[in-house]
């Protein structure tokens, strides 16, 4: 880690996951996303795709008119990445961030708001608002449930994120051409009282070319930078930046090269979650070429290493497939940290019998890689006893097992030889 202050995540750190190619309500781009901090459903904001008609309209809207116009779409998704609701904003902006708190109980969202159309005719916001969740609503922008906000009538690119740490609401936006950050208070800007707390002006690496989003944590600044690998092949031109906010100095510049298997992997949306006590950096990409685009999450941990081990995932359960069973313990997985490299841990072990090569379970998304991830486990069965077996685990979540024939089945596979480098 570069230059550091207690509490900032250490952005050369292993990476771990959290969504991995999770459809959307509408088919576009993931702009951005926020983690509810109580439950973890995760909000994700896109530009809403086209020919969708909604209640009000006389006709089916194309996309290029959405874009213009600021039309969003906001998809709940559960911590499984299960789809759990969605809302359409109309006239808010391009979704370049977004926050999100939980009331007890009740959601509100804040987003940019008012849209205006840039000199490429797409929308952006130049206030801010919040509003409640509601699964179905349309929700017009200076319709909303929350007067909007602007800094300076003059302001750009007005896009909020909240400090859950901090207990903070942080705005970007651009006015004479400088890019601000500010920090406001959140329940007094809740409440409608908006007393900055402090502004900086950080100089933003150009490294990434495409602005793509920001968090705030522990007095640490992040911003996410990059485009889709049709533009910068791999390993793609993805920068996460850190800035300490009591100086706006720069901590750190990395170049963000996790999820090479991904396709189309354009950087979008940043985001802090505490789970545990432990913060977790949260960055996006858009993935799938051609569409419908899917969201994938990868994540930075700021637990702490012990004796060169990082726990990334605990132990979560494998969904076993139809006719597959337990086989002494049931199968389970992990991501670790081994010396600094992201490693996937298997326990437990499956019977069949299997008599050809097949798919015996299904991962969470946390633990799938990018890259298929291999390894060899000890199997066995009458008559010919202990032998070993392969087993992949694969980026469309299936665990397969390699090494059965009808003339050769096998009883069992023990899954606790599985320690495989996962990326």
């Amino acid at each position: 880690m570069s230059a550091g202050i207690p509490g900032q995540i250490d952005l050369a750190g292993p990476v771990g996951k959290l969504l991995h190619r999770r459809r959307l309500h509408n088919a576009t781009v993931m702009q951005s996303f926020a983690v509810d901090p109580v439950t973890g459903d995760v909000y994700v904001l896109q530009v809403m795709e086209g020919g969708i008609r909604l209640g009000d309209e006389a006709a089916a809207v194309d996309y290029a008119t959405r874009k213009a116009h600021g039309d969003l779409c906001l998809t709940r998704l559960d911590r499984t990445g299960t789809l759990r609701g969605h809302m359409y904003l109309r006239g808010f902006g391009h979704g370049v961030n977004l926050g999100v708190e939980n009331r007890a109980g009740r959601i509100w969202l804040w987003t940019e708001a008012a849209s205006t159309p840039n000199s490429r005719n797409e929308g952006y916001g130049t206030a801010v608002v919040s509003f409640t969740y509601a699964d179905g609503d349309v929700v017009d922008s200076g319709t909303a449930r929350h007067t909007a906000y602007t800094p300076d009538p003059a302001a750009r690119f007005l896009t909020p994120t909240v400090d859950h740490g901090a207990k903070e609401l942080v705005l970007r936006y651009s006015l004479g051409g400088v890019t601000t950050f500010a920090r406001y208070d959140l329940a007094k800007a809740a409440a409608g009282d908006w007393q900055v707390i402090q502004r900086i002006t950080p100089a933003v690496p150009a490294a990434g070319t495409d602005f793509q989003g920001y968090a705030s944590h522990a007095g640490v600044l992040y911003t996410l930078k990059g485009q889709s690998l049709d533009a910068a092949p791999l390993p793609g031109n993805t920068y996460i930046t850190a800035f300490a906010w009591a100086t706006g100095a720069q901590l750190d510049h990395r170049h963000i090269t996790a999820g090479p298997g991904l396709v189309w992997r354009e950087a979008e949306g940043m985001a802090v979650s505490v789970r545990d006590g432990v913060p977790h950096l949260h960055f996006g990409f858009a993935c799938e070429d051609p569409g419908p685009r899917t969201c994938t999450v990868l994540s930075l941990s700021g637990a702490p290493e012990t004796d060169g081990v990082k726990v990334l995932t605990d132990w979560q359960p494998l969904a076993l497939a139809a006719g597959v069973t337990a086989y002494q313990h049931a199968p389970q997985g992990r991501l670790v940290s081994l010396a600094g490299t992201t490693t996937l841990q298997l326990g437990g072990g499956v019977q069949g019998p299997f008599t050809t090569d097949t798919v015996i379970g299904t991962l969470p998304d946390s633990l799938v890689p990018s890259v298929t991830a291999r390894a060899t486990v000890p199997a066995g069965g009458p008559p010919g006893g202990p032998t070993v077996a392969r087993v992949e685990v694969g980026t469309d979540r299936a665990v397969r097992l390699y090494g059965a024939r009808s003339t050769a089945p096998l009883a069992w596979a023990q899954l606790d030889n599985v320690t495989a480098v996962w990326r």
